[in-house]
C-alpha cells in the first residue's frame, strides 16, 4: 500500500496551526498576566507622601450599638399630657434620627452601618445619597421620604434617651426647637410628610405606638395647654426670637428613619 504523502502533510500542517493558535493564546495570556502586574508596580507608597495608602490601624469604625432607652416614667410623668408625645417620640420611627450623638439610628435603634453620620454630608455624601423621597422598592432597600436627614447640629433636637419631662422641656424650648411656636409644632407633626412617613414607613419596620390621629390629638391637648410639662400647673412663658416670624416650617429639625 503506497504511503498518502499529500495527506499526510495536510494533517501534519493542520497540527502544527493548532499548536501555533495554542501557543499564541498563551502568549496573550502571559503578556495581560505581565502586564497586570507591572501595572501595580510604582513608587512605594512613602514615596507618594502616604497618598494611596490606607493604614488599616489608624481607621477608627465605630461599633455598631443600641439606642439608649428613656429612664422609666415616674407616676407624674405618666399621668402627664405629654406621656403619649414622648410615646410615639422616643420610638424608633422618629428616635433613629434623632440620636444622642451624631450618628443616625436604624431599625429598631441600632447605629447606621458603614460610619454614616453628620460629617457624611459634609463629605459629600449627604442622606439623599442613598434615601429618595420615598421608600425603595427594592426588598430591604433604604426607606425614604422628602428633606430625609439628620436635624441641625446646632439644633439636633435629641430624642433618644430622654425622660417625659426632659423631652417636654426641651421640645417646648424655642431655642433648642428652631424658634418654633407650639402652634407651629402642632402644624408640623400634622402635615410634614416625613412626620407622616413615620406611620407607613415600609418594609418590616413598625409605626409608632399609637396612631397618627391619636398622636396629633395628644399633641394639640398639649399645646392648648401651653406646653405643660410633668409636675408643673402652669406652664412658663415661651419666648421666641425676633426672627421667629421668618421661620421656615419646611425646614424641620424634627427627622424620622
Amino acid at each position: 500500500m503506497a504511503t498518502d504523502w499529500k495527506r499526510i502533510g495536510r494533517i501534519t500542517a493542520t497540527v502544527f496551526e493548532w499548536i501555533g493558535v495554542v501557543v499564541f493564546g498563551l502568549l496573550v495570556l502571559a503578556v495581560v498576566v505581565v502586564g497586570a502586574m507591572l501595572g501595580g508596580v510604582g513608587k512605594a507608597p512613602e514615596a507618594m507622601g502616604g497618598a494611596g495608602r490606607v493604614d488599616a490601624d489608624a481607621v477608627e469604625l465605630a461599633a455598631p450599638s443600641a439606642a439608649a432607652p428613656p429612664p422609666a416614667p415616674t407616676s407624674v410623668e405618666t399621668g402627664s399630657l405629654f406621656a403619649p408625645v414622648h410615646e410615639v417620640l422616643v420610638s424608633p420611627r422618629c428616635m433613629n434620627c434623632h440620636p444622642d450623638g451624631d450618628r443616625p439610628l436604624v431599625g429598631d435603634g441600632q447605629t447606621h452601618a458603614m460610619n454614616v453620620s453628620r460629617a457624611s454630608a459634609d463629605a459629600g455624601l449627604p442622606c439623599s445619597t442613598c434615601h429618595a423621597d420615598h421608600n425603595s422598592k427594592v426588598v430591604a432597600g433604604p426607606p425614604g421620604a422628602p428633606d430625609w436627614g439628620l436635624p441641625p447640629a446646632d439644633t439636633p433636637m435629641v430624642f433618644e434617651g430622654r425622660s417625659v419631662t426632659a423631652l417636654c422641656e426641651q421640645l417646648r424650648d424655642p431655642a433648642s426647637n428652631g424658634q418654633r411656636s407650639l402652634a407651629q409644632l402642632l402644624d408640623h407633626v400634622g402635615h410634614d410628610p416625613l412626620v407622616l412617613w413615620g406611620w407607613v414607613p415600609g418594609g418590616d419596620r413598625q409605626p409608632p405606638p399609637i396612631s397618627h390621629a391619636a398622636f396629633v390629638e395628644a399633641f394639640a391637648a398639649w399645646v392648648e395647654a401651653g406646653g405643660l410639662c410633668p409636675g408643673e400647673r402652669e406652664p412658663p412663658e415661651l419666648e421666641l426670637a425676633a426672627v421667629s416670624d421668618d421661620v421656615d416650617d419646611n425646614a424641620s429639625v424634627f427627622k424620622s428613619e
